[in-house]
C-alpha cells in the first residue's frame, strides 16, 4: 500500500453519472487542483435521465436538470472542463462507439492518468452502467488511444496525435492498494455532493459530510492517515522510454 505525496500535471475522470465522480474521488480532485494545479477534465457518460423514482418528471427534463448539476459540482472542484457524452441512463455499452468517444478525448486531452469506477469486483454488485464505463475507460486508454491505427479519423480529421495514458486509479475497489491524505477537503467534496439537488433530497448536507468523514476515516486507518481516498492502481506500461510514471 502506498500514499501518493505528488500529483500529476493532468487527468481524465471518467464517470458514469452525474455525482458518481464526486462520492469516488471528489476530495482528491479538489486538493489536486488547489494543491497542485492538476488541470482536470471530466467526461460524464450518461445523461443520468432515469436517476429519480419521481414519474411526474420526464426523462428529458430530469437530464437538463442533472447535466446544470453536473457542471456546478465539477465547478466546485475547480475542474476545467467537462464533457457529456449524453448516452441514456442504463444504456453504456462497451462497444466500438463508446471506445471510440473515450479514445477521442482522452487524445484531445491527453492525460497522465484516469480515474474511473473498478469494473471488476467479487465479492458485491455494482450498477451496469458502473461497470461498462470503468471496463470501457481502461479498454480505450490501454488498448486504442496510443494506437495510430485505431480511430485514424481522429488525427486525420481533427488533428488529435495518438496519447499513451500512463495509469489508472480505480475507484469502488474491493483491494485498494493506493491512498490519498485528503484531510481538509472533506466538506469541499460533501458540498460538490449537494450540488447534485435531484439526488440528494434524502439527506442534509450535514448526514452527507458526517458519511464522508466516517468513510474517509476507515480508509484513512488502513495506511495511518486521518481521512483518505483509495484507490486501486493500473501501470500500463505501453513502453515508455526507461520508465514509468510514478507520483
Amino acid at each position: 500500500m502506498e500514499i501518493i505525496e505528488k500529483a500529476p500535471e493532468r487527468i481524465m475522470v471518467v464517470t458514469p453519472h452525474p455525482d458518481d465522480a464526486e462520492g469516488g474521488c471528489g476530495a482528491t480532485m479538489a486538493k489536486w487542483v488547489k494543491e497542485y494545479q492538476t488541470q482536470i477534465v471530466v467526461v460524464l457518460c450518461t445523461n443520468g435521465d432515469k436517476g429519480t423514482g419521481d414519474r411526474s418528471i420526464s426523462p428529458d427534463v430530469l437530464a437538463s436538470i442533472r447535466e446544470v448539476e453536473q457542471q456546478n459540482a465539477s465547478d466546485l472542484l475547480g475542474v476545467q472542463n467537462v464533457v457529456f457524452l449524453r448516452h441514456p441512463d442504463g444504456g453504456l455499452e462497451n462497444d466500438q462507439e463508446f471506445r471510440r468517444e473515450l479514445v477521442k478525448e482522452i487524445r484531445r486531452y491527453r492525460p497522465q492518468i484516469i480515474f474511473c469506477i473498478d469494473p471488476y469486483r467479487s465479492t458485491t454488485h455494482t450498477h451496469r452502467d458502473h461497470r461498462m464505463s470503468g471496463q470501457t475507460a481502461l479498454d480505450a486508454a490501454c488498448s486504442y488511444a496510443w494506437s495510430s491505427s485505431q480511430f485514424p479519423e481522429h488525427l486525420e480529421i481533427e488533428g488529435l496525435e495518438p496519447h499513451k495514458v500512463e495509469q489508472a486509479f480505480l475507484w469502488g475497489s474491493e483491494y485498494p492498494d493506493v491512498f490519498i491524505d485528503v484531510e481538509g477537503y472533506l466538506d469541499v467534496k460533501a458540498q460538490s455532493l449537494s450540488a447534485h439537488v435531484s439526488q440528494m433530497v434524502s439527506s442534509t448536507h450535514e448526514e452527507r459530510l458526517e458519511r464522508i468523514r466516517n468513510r474517509t476515516g476507515d480508509q484513512g486507518k488502513l495506511v495511518g492517515l486521518k481521512h483518505a481516498e483509495s484507490f486501486r492502481r493500473i501501470n500500463f506500461n505501453l513502453n515508455f522510454p526507461n520508465r514509468i510514471f510514478t507520483l
